[in-house]
Formats: structure tokens, C-alpha cells, sequence
């Protein structure tokens, strides 16, 4: 019965059993040495004895923490448990490792048996049972290691923070969508990924979004290109001539000046022999502005439903000029950014989602339009709430980054 219980143990615990049964075996080796029968052994011996116990206890508790014991790891083992997340072998995942960064813990867990995909699908379940906010879950050294990064439990994502130009971050290509759950502002990189796409269902933010990284965009000097159909989100700051489209024509005039621009500046950098922006500028001196295209609701721009044969054809110009710039512009400072409410190849063309590596989603009404998206189906398990984002970064099918939750309508302007 004994030995049953023992082998339930886990093997990175049993180590501590065998050390503190080896105390035990020290110490009873010492007292069995000490008995004699003269009377004061025997008055004194229970006295003897009982302090033998408690300088074995201590040796346990001081042998089981220099060996690395981990406050609170048994607390969280049993949670696990309570919580039905163990293995087949009703192993709950062990804390090995324990670090503090601000108010994010990273915690290291050991458990056999128990692959990834079952702690993200048990996301919910594991945040209820440890009472905390789950930022990241990732593959440790091995497969038997699993890293999560957490919070308290909080609700920092129901608040409204008024956005301030505070908030925004002193590199020109970081863009601040919002706040995780640790209240730390969220940002996309242009710098890093030249091109995004951003979806949400109606009613979640997706507009209110796309303004306040145009507020960001205008604030940084960037050169802003807006297609607009519905024409009533956006004020007039947005809609100088030449950078601003309702319609078909002016949407290919204005394209046609991006392209334009675009192989200006191939020949430029060709010339001065420099390979992206960031080189040009520092060898020639030139302040060459950054350049966003930016789509809001492509089902109306991009979709061929119910257009006649010369609108499929002004649509099919479009898509052209946008593939060029997305194939082009990466590191000439020329940027997209697509938004969407419907996530299907009427809307975003394949060929032209297969350009945009960042992704940006709300809530979403399946998992399969999430898949569009993100490549995975964690969108439709945010929140419907307007505001609630998931970010990735897209490498062709494969997601690079499990999505960090965000919230964007804390900013509102």
C-alpha cells in the first residue's frame, strides 16, 4: 500500500521523500546510540527523543528548501487536480520553477503526458483553478516542460482608459493598439511587419481601432493613404485630396501615386546603394516619410459580388496595385493596412492576405473565421465585447506567437 502511494508521487518530489527518509534513518541511528538504563536515560529519553523528532523535521523542511521547494507548488498541484487537469495517470502538472517580472510570474510546470494543445484548450479552466490571468502558455526546453506567463486574476481589460499621446511609443514604427491583461501597452511594429490585417466582427471596434492608429500614424509624420466606401467614420484630417478615396477612380488614382512613389524610391535606393529605409536615410540625410495604405471594409472595395464587368475589372486593377505594394513596399517604408468585417476570399483576395504577416482580430462568431485569421480559433473565444483584440504574427500558415489579448476601445479619443 505504501509503495502504491509512493509511485503516485512524482518524480521530481520523490527526490524529497528520499531525503527526508534518509534524515529519519540519521537520526534514529543517533538515538538508538544514546539510550542507556540509568535512571536519568530513562526519565530524559521521551525528551531525547521528542527533540530528535523535531531536528529530523527541521533538517526535512531545511534539505527540501535548499533543494529548490517552491512555495505555494503543492497548493497549486492540488488545484490542478480539483480542476480535472491531469494526465491519464491523474498526474497533475508539478511548479518547478517560479520568477517575478513586475506583476507577470513566469511559471514553469512538469508533467508527462499532457501536450500543449491540452493546456490551451483548458486555458479557461486553468485560469479559474489558479486564479489568475493567462498572458502566454509555451513548450519549455522539452516536451514534458511548459512555460505560462501570468497575472493575478484582475479584470483590467472592462476598464476605460482615455487615450493620451502619452501612451504612444517613442519608436517611429511601434504602434500602440492597447493594454494586456498586466496593463502593458500592446504594440505592432511596422518596422518588423510592414503589413496587417485587422478583422473584427460588426460592433466590436474595428473602426475605433483603425482611428486611433491613425491618430498615432498622424502624430509619428507618416505619409496616409485612406480608401473609405462608407465615407462617415473618418473627419475631415483624413480626407486631403489625393490621400483619400470613396470610390473606384479616385481609390486608382490614389494607388497609382503610391506605385509611383514606390518605384521612386527602388531607383533611390538603388542608387545609393542601400537595402531598406532605415539605411537610406542614415547614409543620405533624406527624411523620407513613411507611406500607410490603409483599406477600411474591403467587402466593399474588394468584392466582386454583384459588380458588373467593368467594375470586376476596376476591381481586379486594385487588387493588382495593392499586390505590388505588398510585394514591394516591405522595406521601402510602404505599408498596408487592411481591415475587415467578413474574413473570406471575396473580401481579402488570398493572394493578397498571403502579404499580410500581422494579424489583428476581435471576436469572432466561429472558430473557422478565426482560422482565417489567426490561423487558429482563439478569436471566437474572446470576448463580444467591442474593443477585445487578439494580435499574431503569420509566418505563410503557421501561427509564430500565440495571440496576446489586448483591449483597444480603453483608448478612446
Amino acid at each position: 500500500m505504501v509503495l502504491g502511494v509512493f509511485k503516485t508521487i512524482p518524480k521530481v518530489a520523490q527526490k524529497f521523500v528520499f531525503l527526508c527518509l534518509a534524515l529519519a534513518v540519521v537520526a534514529l541511528f543517533f538515538a538508538s546510540g544514546s539510550s542507556g538504563n540509568d535512571v536519568l536515560s530513562v526519565v530524559f529519553r521521551p525528551i531525547i527523543y521528542a527533540v530528535y523528532a523535531i531536528a529530523w523535521l527541521a533538517e526535512c523542511i531545511g534539505v527540501i528548501f535548499v533543494f529548490g521547494y517552491l512555495p505555494h507548488s503543492w497548493a497549486y498541484y492540488d488545484d490542478f487536480t480539483r480542476a480535472g487537469i491531469y494526465n491519464q495517470a491523474r498526474e497533475a502538472p508539478l511548479l518547478i520553477k517560479a520568477c517575478r517580472d513586475g506583476n507577470i510570474q513566469q511559471l514553469t510546470y512538469y508533467i508527462k503526458g499532457y501536450p500543449l494543445e491540452c493546456w490551451e484548450d483548458n486555458r479557461t479552466r486553468i485560469e479559474s483553478a489558479l486564479n489568475v490571468t493567462i498572458l502566454s502558455i509555451t513548450q519549455g526546453s522539452n516536451n514534458q516542460l511548459f512555460e505560462l506567463r501570468v497575472v493575478a486574476g484582475c479584470n483590467l481589460m472592462g476598464r476605460l482608459i482615455p487615450w493620451a499621446d502619452t501612451y504612444m511609443d517613442d519608436s517611429d514604427t511601434k504602434i500602440v493598439l492597447g493594454i494586456n491583461a498586466a496593463g502593458i501597452p500592446v504594440c505592432i511594429d511596422f518596422g518588423q511587419l510592414p503589413h496587417w490585417l485587422l478583422a473584427a466582427a460588426t460592433g466590436m471596434g474595428k473602426t475605433q481601432l483603425v482611428l486611433l492608429i491613425l491618430h498615432q500614424l498622424t502624430q509619428k509624420g507618416y505619409d496616409i493613404y485612406l480608401a473609405d466606401y462608407k465615407g462617415v467614420d473618418f473627419g475631415s484630417e483624413y480626407r486631403k485630396p489625393g490621400h483619400y478615396a470613396d470610390n473606384d477612380a479616385d481609390l486608382e488614382q490614389m494607388l497609382d501615386s503610391v506605385v509611383r512613389e514606390l518605384n521612386r524610391r527602388r531607383t533611390e535606393f538603388s542608387i545609393a546603394g542601400c537595402a531598406n529605409l532605415e539605411e537610406y536615410v542614415r547614409t543620405t540625410g533624406d527624411d523620407l516619410h513613411r507611406i500607410v495604405v490603409i483599406l477600411d471594409e474591403t467587402s466593399m472595395i474588394l468584392d466582386t459580388t454583384g459588380r458588373d464587368k467593368e467594375g470586376k475589372a476596376a476591381i481586379s486593377v486594385i487588387t493588382n496595385k495593392l499586390l505590388a505594394i505588398g510585394r514591394l513596399g516591405r522595406a521601402l517604408g510602404i505599408h498596408l493596412l487592411v481591415a475587415t468585417q467578413r474574413p473570406d476570399v471575396g473580401s481579402v483576395p488570398g493572394s493578397l492576405k498571403a502579404q499580410l504577416d500581422g494579424r489583428i482580430c476581435g471576436h469572432m462568431a466561429d472558430a473557422q473565421s478565426s482560422i482565417v485569421i489567426l490561423d487558429d480559433g482563439s478569436a471566437a473565444n474572446l470576448p463580444a465585447i467591442p474593443g477585445r483584440f487578439s494580435s499574431a504574427m503569420v509566418v505563410g500558415r503557421m501561427t509564430s506567437c500565440r495571440p496576446t489579448t489586448i483591449t483597444s476601445n480603453i483608448f478612446e479619443r
